[in-house]
């Protein structure tokens, strides 16, 4: 097998985030590979089943809900492996698969999906350059294999992609917030990753005109970090009847009531 799948950090990592390698369950209710998710036509039909059984309002609401969704399963699981363990991680997109646990059997807690990857493959870091590697990595995640999906959602939706880009942001700046943890080496090549993919790295590379991540980051204290409140909402406050922490509509509510 595979050195780095066979690894703790990897076992550690499936394990944080309920990724199941191999096939989906076969007592799933519900299967569909991320490369079915890049056609319209199969991702309205999903999102359209998705938003009656999360009890959504509409199929915006449900949209938005699966980018966020998916920005936890996939995208900071892959980008843990590049800034933490030094490894990419590439997945086919057809033999990777959002399933839905047949709750009645007891097999899951959440309507929300998790996924199953089939046919991984890792490569390392190389040790004389880093940066071009990154640059690969980072093409990979976003342009080549997030940005499809999330231009689909939009239209399906609809819903606008600075909301779904939002939705992929807050998921991964927790994974770059700097702790006590971490040693000196991993809280530099955090603080270079994240400056990177909020910054640095040009639109191209997110299949975008520009970085979709900048405007939601602030400098502060000569540190590129995530802004404390959302520019945009997701929604959450519609299916659920409460806004999340950060939502940006708290603020405008709070100035409606006190007029």
């Amino acid at each position: 097998m595979d050195g780095y799948l066979s690894s703790v950090s990897w076992k550690q990592l499936t394990a944080d985030y309920r990724m199941r390698l191999g096939e989906p369950p076969a007592s799933s209710i519900r299967t569909i590979a991320l490369s079915q998710l890049q056609d319209e036509v199969a991702c309205r039909d999903y999102i359209s089943w998705f938003t009656d059984y999360i009890g959504a309002p509409d199929m915006q609401v449900a949209a938005s809900m699966l980018a966020k969704r998916i920005g936890y399963l996939w995208i900071v699981p892959l980008l843990t492996a590049m800034t933490f363990h030094n490894q990419e991680v590439s997945i086919t997109l057809d033999k990777s698969y959002l399933y839905h646990p047949d709750l009645s059997a007891g097999q899951g807690d959440t309507r929300f999906p998790f996924l199953a990857f089939d046919g991984l493959r890792t490569a390392a870091a190389p040790l004389d350059d880093r940066t071009v590697w990154r640059e690969a990595v980072v093409k990979q995640i976003f342009a080549e294999h997030l940005a499809p999906l999330l231009q689909i959602l939009a239209a399906v939706g609809p819903v606008s992609m600075a909301i779904l880009w939002e939705n992929i942001m807050v998921r991964i700046a927790p994974l770059y917030a700097p702790g006590t943890e971490e040693s000196e080496p991993e809280q530099q090549r955090m603080s270079e990753d994240f400056t990177y993919l909020t910054k640095i790295a040009p639109g191209s590379l997110f299949g975008m005109r520009s970085n979709p991540l900048t405007r939601f980051t602030e400098h502060h204290d000569g540190v590129q970090v995530a802004k404390s409140k959302r520019i945009t909402c997701c929604f959450y406050y519609r299916m659920s009847g409460e806004y999340c922490v950060k939502c940006p509509k708290i603020d405008n509510e709070n100035e409606s009531q006190l007029k």
